[in-house]
């Protein structure tokens, strides 16, 4: 998946627009970004992070625009970390708006809710996976939960089986960053994910952590 982290500019004039900052510093509008790609046809599809609660909504509406024009023929996930039901936490979007601004903005979604980082001390507990799976119950779009590696190390076997029996068109997203421990703290936990399923659990990894990644899986 492309990954775009979305957040929301206000211009000298007119109203807010959605955008995206490049890893150079720069803001292109979600508008722009998506047409560059739109010119460059590939099997990758697009993850919309909403980064900002009030990017959810002009997020969707620029996607059903440009759906509408033609322009978005990747496949779509839009997802955010939310704030729902034992994880409910001030500054984030609700679980409930995330759903319904997919629902009555731009429903042809993956939808890919992530749990904020001040719940997941203790891992994924009993009660986040049983809010999570409460809040996407009955929705027909696809559903990839977004797990982070760490916390999955620390938590219960089993965390990512339960979430992919939500749903057959359930799937994982399992996380990483160097600046959150070194591959080998969560390679038990990297391997544990791809043993449930391997082809309904994703990866978003540095390039270095998915090289070690596929030398363990060859040798497993």
């Amino acid at each position: 998946m492309i990954l775009l982290d979305v957040g929301l500019q206000k211009p000298a004039a007119g109203d807010p627009v959605p955008i995206v900052r490049t890893p150079d510093g720069r803001a292109l509008t979600l508008e722009s970004c998506l047409q560059q790609l739109a010119t460059h046809p590939g099997r990758w599809g697009i993850h919309v992070h909403i980064a900002e609660p009030t990017a959810l909504r002009p997020s969707l509406a620029t996607l059903a625009t440009l759906s509408a024009l033609g322009h978005l023929s990747r496949p779509v996930w839009v997802g955010a970390t939310v704030s729902h039901g034992s994880f409910m936490v001030p500054g984030y979007v609700t679980g409930r708006e995330l759903l319904t601004a997919v629902a009555e903005v731009f429903p042809h979604v993956t939808v890919a809710p992530g749990w904020p980082e001040e719940v997941l001390g203790s891992g994924y507990r009993e009660q986040l996976l049983t809010d999570m799976l409460e809040l996407c119950q009955g929705l027909w779009q696809p559903v990839s939960f977004q797990l982070q590696a760490g916390p999955l190390a620390q938590s219960p076997a089993g965390v990512v089986a339960r979430l992919l029996e939500a749903s057959p068109r359930a799937t994982v997203t399992v996380e990483h960053s160097p600046g959150r421990g070194l591959y080998a703290s969560v390679r038990a936990a990297l391997l544990a994910a791809r043993a449930v399923k391997k082809t309904r659990v994703y990866y978003r990894l540095p390039q270095s952590y998915r090289q070690d990644l596929l030398a363990d899986v060859g040798t497993h």
